[in-house]
């Protein structure tokens, strides 16, 4: 239900994934932001570049098979998050069951269902939106298992699942997609056991080598056929780590503090609760040693990193509920017997607290409704709502042949999602038309130098557009401003002046 009360593309990031993944249905090995430039381009800006290498793509066909099979609108691109979020709950219950208990799984489950920050980024409203939903996904299935390879009789099937499962997650964001192999070598120094058993470093192996099978070739074709943007693209990556890109900073303990309360709020103060009754338990701190470790492989490696974004660390989710799931067990263990009257009440109270806590319902719906929003929300929603309308009509009022200029900042990029022309962003001033020629007008184009803070600088030298689209068989039509921000429907053209 949530993914379908935004009828709009939200602005970080959710609308330069739907536009490549829009752009990928025609070509599955060729991800593009803008597909068909006619204006030059710097393909070091993610935001307005043609080849388009900025994550890793199997989110991104994901969300195109969905709008082949469904179209493309906005529920159809965030349909794969949805399902992949319902089917995690299977490898989180599992995980509960295989550490604890069942009814610490399913409560585990319970939660993960129900938590705010994951039903944020299915709807798109939270950045980095679908790709931390799938990348949690695939990471989590993957040390799912891996316990099941622990306990079961046929190894090898569980531990090739791994493998699978691990190479998906590096297809959704690189390296970090291998924590399960960190938690599992490090199981394995760390039992005495396990250490000395040759099948152990043999399934080990395996699995690693169909995770190198399901994520090489992508790495391997997209060096060679983009050789530029793939090489730009690995080293802004690598950069993450020592600069604090894009204003995206905070101090080290950023993820443990601000972050943590973000994501969860109360729900910190049951997952401290079940932190604590795990290292006071005999033996049920070593089963959940291999979540442990790879929850603090997250937090140790993003917290040392200086560019912190707020989902980074979200994939450590399901090992966070599940401590919350524990304590609640736990506290409903402890006050039922002290109530013992009405146990029902007491049970269903507590759980209307965490479920309330976990949800958090009135955020839910300051986003994602007008009734409910801030006044500075709800007029962002109106503002989205009313250029989406325009977007969705651009094809049934420009003709072929037709470039489009003057949307909104970083606002082309929706244009383009809902319709098939091509869309330039910026004002632009018209120039002397003494010299134009019959089918164009020379224009400057102020271009945006940085787009999340939407500073403009005008180009070195004036561009004329008509030297550029002429040749070409284009023409130009612009959005026509209204005011600071605000622009109607109507397009102006040179021949309408």
């Amino acid at each position: 239900m949530l993914i379908g009360l935004d009828p709009f593309l939200h602005d970080w990031d959710e609308r330069f994934h739907a536009l490549v993944a829009k752009n990928l249905q025609a070509n599955f090995l060729l991800p593009q932001l803008r597909a068909r430039p006619v204006l030059p381009y710097d393909y070091r800006l993610w935001t307005s570049n043609h080849v388009w290498l900025h994550k890793q793509p199997l989110f991104l066909w994901q969300m195109a098979l969905s709008m082949q099979l469904f179209g493309t609108n906005e529920m159809a691109l965030r349909l794969p998050s949805a399902l992949l979020g319902s089917l995690l709950l299977w490898p989180e219950y599992r995980l509960g069951r295989l550490i604890f208990s069942a009814v610490i799984g399913y409560r585990a489950a319970l939660l993960l269902a129900f938590a705010y920050y994951q039903l944020e980024l299915t709807t798109g409203w939270q950045s980095v939106d679908h790709n931390d939903a799938a990348f949690l996904a695939y990471v989590t299935a993957s040390m799912w298992a891996y316990y099941e390879s622990r306990t079961s009789t046929r190894p090898w099937r569980w531990c090739m699942l791994a493998g699978l499962f691990a190479g998906a997650a590096v297809l959704c964001k690189w390296l970090p997609g291998l924590v399960v192999y960190a938690a599992w070598f490090i199981e394995l120094l760390l039992d005495k056991k396990r250490r000395s058993t040759v099948q152990e470093w043999a399934r080990l192996s395996g699995a690693c080598a169909l995770t190198a099978v399901v994520a090489l070739p992508w790495q391997v074709y997209s060096h060679s056929q983009f050789p530029l943007e793939s090489a730009f693209e690995a080293r802004y990556a690598a950069r993450h780590f020592g600069e604090a890109l894009e204003g995206q900073g905070g101090p080290w303990y950023f993820y443990l503090t601000h972050n943590m309360w973000y994501q969860y709020q109360w729900l910190v103060v049951f997952v401290g609760i079940g932190l604590a009754l795990v290292f006071t338990a005999a033996g049920r701190g070593r089963a959940l040693r291999p979540l442990l470790v790879s929850c603090g492989l997250i937090f140790g490696f993003y917290s040392l990193a200086a560019t912190k974004m707020p989902s980074y660390t979200y994939v450590a989710a399901p090992v966070v509920l599940l401590l919350a799931a524990l304590a609640w067990v736990k506290i409903g263990a402890r006050i039922s017997p002290a109530t013992n009257r009405w146990p029902g009440l007491t049970e269903g109270l507590l759980l209307l607290l965490i479920l309330a806590l976990d949800l958090r319902p009135l955020s839910l719906l300051k986003h994602h409704t007008l009734r409910f929003a801030a006044a500075s929300t709800e007029q962002e929603r109106q503002v989205k709502m009313q250029r989406s309308g325009v977007y969705r009509h651009l094809d049934a009022v420009v003709p072929p042949g037709y470039v489009v200029f003057n949307a909104p900042p970083l606002a082309e990029v929706e244009a383009m999602f809902y319709s098939h022309q091509n869309v330039y962003t910026g004002w632009l001033l018209r120039l002397n038309t003494s010299s134009c020629a019959a089918e164009a007008c020379a224009w400057r184009l102020l271009q945006v130098s940085n787009p999340r803070r939407f500073i403009y600088r005008p180009l070195r030298s004036c561009l004329s557009l008509w030297r550029i689209l002429l040749p070409r068989g284009l023409k130009l039509r612009a959005f026509f401003p209204l005011g600071k921000g605000g622009f109607a429907g109507q397009f102006l053209t040179h021949a309408e002046h």
